[in-house]
């Protein structure tokens, strides 16, 4: 049921609460959805400014300078806000131009558990592919851990397909992850 849910893009005043519901995810959670950027514990210095990507990136205005100047510095996010808490939380990081002069992105998707299982992945997908069509992003790539088969499915459901593999690194351990891709 997503009646009470409200998808919007991010604002910074949604900044505590998106990494107060990062830092309230289990261990399992966080090794499938580890941006770096999220969470107190991963305070660095690219974490900083990562912060300041966030910041910018949630003012329309400023995020459109971004995207001319400096666009691998722009981050396209959506939260889902029930009752002014942040339970999920889906992103695009621009991570190149192409030559036709639209933009390459990464995508990132997350929901706090007691929230999942209620359509919420779908709902963020469909807004943040709205939103990427909108700042001219073309070409939309992730990876995901092999064993995640809730998170493929949901990925293929919406037009991603397999194209290769790569090894993911987390705390010290290694995982086989699938990268996938879409055109938009």
């Amino acid at each position: 049921m997503l009646a009470s849910y409200i998808i919007r893009e991010m604002r910074i005043t949604d900044l505590y609460l998106l990494h107060r519901m990062y830092d309230s995810l289990s261990e399992e959670s966080k090794r499938f959805f580890h941006p770096g950027f999220l969470g107190y514990e991963n305070i660095s210095f690219w974490w900083l400014l990562s912060q300041v990507a966030l910041f910018l990136s949630s003012i329309k205005f400023l995020r459109k300078i971004l995207l001319h100047l400096l666009p691998h510095a722009v981050l396209l996010s959506l939260v889902v806000n029930d009752q002014n808490n942040v339970v999920g939380f889906a992103f695009l990081k621009i991570k190149r131009r192409l030559l036709n002069g639209h933009f390459s992105a990464e995508l990132g998707i997350v929901a706090d558990e007691v929230h999942r299982g209620k359509g919420l992945g779908s709902k963020l997908m469909e807004n943040l592919l709205k939103l990427a069509r909108q700042e001219n992003v073309h070409e939309i790539f992730l990876t995901v851990l092999s064993d995640n088969m809730k998170a493929i499915q949901l990925y293929e459901k919406h037009g991603f397909k397999k194209v290769g593999k790569t090894v993911d690194r987390w705390r010290g351990e290694t995982f086989q992850s699938v990268i996938m891709k879409r055109f938009l």
